[in-house]
């Protein structure tokens, strides 16, 4: 068994109640997500398109804006050894959230002073 590394998961924490998701990687790092930034970060091609759209035509209306709080997790399963995927309140369930990802996502001051 090869050791973990930057973008490997040590450990995941689903809090539902608490609207985050935590991870412990590999590397020692610790990273909380949560539930509104996952959303709003959607992997899927649907998501993806609707951003890039909101991106390239500030004055398009996105239907499919989700405000702050308004989903939540209903389901998160491991998807092989990649990534995690949830399942919302909204019954979305497309988007494959890959640790690497998730890693690039990062909210912690640490990371985002990196960007």
């Amino acid at each position: 068994m090869r050791p973990l590394g930057k973008t490997d998961p040590a450990d995941i924490d689903v809090n539902i109640p608490n609207r985050a998701m935590t991870i412990q990687w590999g590397d020692g790092h610790h990273s909380v997500y949560p539930f509104d930034l996952l959303r709003k970060e959607c992997p899927c091609a649907v998501c993806r398109e609707a951003r890039t759209a909101a991106a390239a035509d500030p004055f398009k209306v996105v239907t499919s804006a989700v405000k702050p709080g308004e989903v939540t997790v209903t389901e998160a399963e491991k998807v092989g050894w990649y990534a995690v995927r949830f399942v919302w309140s909204d019954t979305h369930d497309t988007g494959i959230y890959a640790y690497d990802f998730l890693r690039s996502i990062c909210p912690c001051e640490e990371c985002q002073r990196q960007d």
